[in-house]
């Protein structure tokens, strides 16, 4: 067995590693180095020397792994491709966009061109996770969750001459988007671990996320705008998640976050593979919900929307690739807000020792702060910081992976050659195999006299069936699983396997199955391993088969998983009607992207979901004194109907507008600080119709004779009229929602009399409950007790005895045409 390091080792970028075994060469990533000093590519004259090559494996989609693979797949155009369905899907984006790169930069000469990149996707081979595969004679490959990104895979082949493990780069710990690696106990006779963070400790990731939430925090308090460049794939993501989550549990304010660069298509691909996403990810996504996106996450779509991101006086966060500043949008962005005393560049990732990101957090220190980016030079005057979200395993990681595979002979690469050399003696010290750390050019060859026994998945049982599975008969693999192998959890290709006694590798009957299976009532995914499926027990089969009736603890249950980020505050229901009421403190400010969870919830379940569209006038208040001092607030006045809070400041000089933006992206309402009290009654009017003729008002009484023959033969007429001022009088309906129906009559009467009218906010409760009473009684409902009127949301309660829809919405119906108030029912 021989290894010859063509890239990546003692070096970060141009990972490309030649495996010889069984005097076959394989080839493992084909990646690019970013820096702009060095060789791009890997040495691919070693490739030559060795006679080529019969195969090539990726691990992911990153460019130090894959940027030059349609260089080498020219060279070697039979040579099959070897990677997943989502690190294809992803590679396809990373490609184009580096072709558009190379050709816009005038002094550059693209390294390959479009044809070479399909040509080379046709050449790629996908193979899912944990799926055995001979890919040469006597040479058997298996891929396995790297834990790294979406679509990352460790790499381990089995040959005669022994078997060999590649991490790639992989991460153990559980990140927003995927799950940690998940490798098995494997024996392999050889290893290559990646070494990125050899040398580190990584912070704890919970306390990296608050230190980005809070960085975020004080821009928005100080009104700035911040720019997180972001690697496309993986880092934005994650990053992407962190904020929607915050803003929507409100540990963060609400701010507009634009998405820019690649990272939209590449947001794309994830939507399109859920089953290499985190479980609790891919689940939403297959229930049709947006991962990414919503009112306030927002994707750039051209350069006109990029200079009015920057021109505006809003506080706001971009996310933008890439995430070195080499390159995308991210470079405009940071060139513009570099030069902002309130403005914020975080850094999220690994940074290129010459990448203008490296230059840039190295100001820090500096006494000369300029900063040289998109060929200028700009004073820089913004705060800057790095937080830690790496995708890369720490030390400890690194030595743990070693210690469960102790491989007999050990590599380090894909890491600087200090950190290297600082873990290769660390690994020495604790391991009976031997450490080699490689450097770029090197061949090591070594003998593996007796191969280490390798585990073996057996499936004895198989149907051996030739029709198609499809939705009728696949009970009959359900049946079978159950009763030969029970507990066990499988790959699609597992399952096609034991239905026709043969390793099925067509593509479309793979997909085929797997979205049988994702809508099956017989088969789940495995929560650990979401590609993977297990079959249900009996009793969860019977269920599922059952029209479901759902009990009321089931439903909070469902509730709670599924809501508990929009920080409801009590759930209530109404049995009678199969309906479930969300009660938060400021209901017009609950994301819309709620409503999406509300259908699938409800098709579902076949339950109603609602929010309670009340108010809590109390929280409103408080959150108001919060904001502008207890002190500075003579009186309060709420318009329900206008989403709007009067406030009577002590201090009319004060500039509210931070506070009022604030105010109404918690609460949903707008709050208007109330001028003198001379204007006190009309400004308290939700509506007035001011006269166009303002040198001639009417005689009072010919001005309310004309305004009573106006509605002689109306429905609906104002059962008082209050003259408040000199040529002002207002209208009183039996509510301000019924004299609104009036508007225009109102308008034309302004005019005609020369008096301003305006619709008071009154409601005339005695009259509303009056009639709620009256239209029950018509319906012969009886009623528990009296009904009640909310005055904040101009509202009425009934409680009847038994709740009968059809009657009730009768009910509704006339109620809320003669008053104008809504009607709700208490059924319980």
């Amino acid at each position: 067995m021989k290894v010859t390091f063509c890239g990546g080792a003692y070096e970060v970028g141009a990972s490309c590693i030649l495996l010889n075994i069984d005097n076959k060469n394989i080839l493992l990533d084909c990646g690019i180095r970013q820096s702009q000093s060095k060789d791009i590519l890997p040495d691919f004259r070693l490739i030559q020397e060795y006679g080529g090559v019969d195969a090539i494996i990726i691990s992911h989609a990153h460019m130090d792994h894959t940027g030059s693979l349609p260089i080498i797949s020219k060279e070697y155009p039979y040579a099959k491709i070897y990677m997943n369905i989502m690190t294809k899907d992803l590679l396809r984006v990373l490609l184009y966009d580096s072709i558009k790169i190379m050709s816009s930069k005038e002094a550059e000469i693209p390294i390959y061109s479009e044809n070479d990149i399909v040509y080379m996707l046709d050449r790629v081979h996908t193979i899912n996770y944990e799926v055995d595969l001979e890919i040469l004679e006597g040479i058997k490959l298996t891929l396995y969750n790297s834990g790294h990104i979406a679509g990352g895979s460790c790499i381990y082949l089995i040959g005669k001459e022994g078997s060999f493990f590649y991490s790639g780069d992989f991460s153990l710990f559980l990140q927003n988007t995927v799950g940690g690696a998940k490798i098995p106990k494997l024996r392999p006779d050889a290893a290559i671990f990646e070494s990125t963070y050899g040398d580190k400790l990584h912070s704890n990731r919970q306390i990296e996320e608050d230190r980005l939430l809070e960085l975020a925090r004080t821009c928005i308090e100080n009104n700035g705008k911040m720019l997180i460049p972001a690697f496309a794939l993986g880092r934005a993501q994650e990053i992407l998640l962190i904020l929607k989550k915050a803003m929507n549990n409100n540990k963060l304010k609400k701010v507009n976050v634009y998405v820019d660069g690649m990272i939209k298509n590449i947001n794309r691909v994830y939507k399109q593979n859920p089953l290499y996403l985190k479980s609790s990810l891919g689940k939403k996504i297959l229930r049709g919900i947006e991962p990414f996106y919503n009112e306030n996450i927002i994707a750039v779509s051209n350069n006109e929307d990029r200079e009015k991101i920057i021109g505006s006086k809003e506080s706001c966060i971009v996310v933008s690739s890439s995430g070195m500043l080499t390159g995308g949008p991210s470079q405009y962005y940071a060139e513009k807000i570099a030069s902002l005393e309130n403005g914020y560049i975080v850094i999220s990732g690994y940074q290129d020792e010459e990448s203008p990101g490296s230059k840039l957090l190295s100001l820090v220190d500096s006494e000369e702060k300029l900063l040289e980016i998109n060929n200028k030079i700009i004073p820089l005057k913004c705060y800057i910081d790095k937080i830690g979200l790496s995708a890369h395993g720490d030390k400890n990681e690194i030595k743990a992976l070693i210690d469960r595979l102790t491989p007999k002979n050990i590599f380090l690469v894909h890491g600087e050659g200090t950190v290297i050399e600082s873990l290769g003696r660390e690994v020495q010290q604790n391991s009976i195999g031997r450490v080699y750390i490689p450097k770029c050019g090197e061949t090591i060859e070594i003998t593996i006299k007796n191969p280490r026994k390798q585990l073996s998945k057996n499936l004895p049982f198989k149907l051996m069936l030739k029709e198609d599975l499809n939705t009728e008969n696949i009970s009959v693999l359900w049946e079978y699983v159950r009763k030969y192998y029970p507990d066990r959890i499988f790959t699609v290709e597992e399952l096609l396997f034991i239905w026709y006694g043969d390793y099925q590798a067509e593509d479309i009957k793979i997909e085929k199955l797997q979205l049988l299976l994702l809508n099956s009532v017989y088969f789940e995914n495995d929560n650990r391993r979401f590609f993977m499926f297990k079959a249900k027990n009996a009793e969860e089969v019977e269920a599922a088969l059952k029209p479901k009736e759902f009990k009321q603890n089931e439903i909070m249950e469902i509730i709670q998983k599924e809501f508990n980020d929009y920080n409801y505050k009590k759930i209530s229901y109404i049995l009678e009607s199969k309906t479930v009421i969300l009660n938060f403190d400021f209901p017009k400010a609950v994301p819309e992207a709620i409503y999406q969870q509300f259908s699938q919830f409800s098709h579902e379940t076949d339950w109603n979901i609602e929010i309670n569209t009340q108010t809590n006038m109390n929280a409103l208040n408080d959150k108001l004194k919060m904001l502008i001092g207890e002190g500075n607030i003579k009186r309060i006045s709420h318009y329900v109907d206008k989403n709007q809070v009067v406030v009577e400041s002590v201090d009319l000089n004060r500039d509210y507008s931070k506070e009022k933006n604030e105010f109404k992206e918690l609460t949903g309402f707008e709050f208007i600080i109330k001028g003198s009290e001379a204007k006190k009654d009309i400004e308290e009017n939700s509506l007035v119709f001011s006269s166009k003729n303002t040198s001639f008002a009417m005689e009072q009484n010919q001005a309310i004779s004309i305004i009573d023959e106006a509605f002689k033969y109306e429905e609906f007429m104002p059962y008082k009229k209050s003259i408040k001022a000199k040529a002002y009088m207002e209208l009183y309906f039996i509510s301000p929602m019924v004299g609104r129906r009036y508007s225009e009559k109102i308008s034309l009467l302004a005019d005609e009399t020369g008096w301003s009218i305006a619709i008071s906010n009154v409601v005339n409760q005695n009259k509303v409950l009056s009639l709620a009473e009256a239209f029950c009684r018509e319906e012969e409902v009886e009623l528990k007790k009296n009904p009640s009127f909310h005055p904040a949301t101009q509202e009425v309660t009934i409680k009847p005895m038994l709740y009968e829809e059809d009657k009730f919405k009768r009910i509704k119906r006339a109620f809320e045409h003669n008053t104008g108030c809504e009607l709700k029912i208490d059924a319980s």
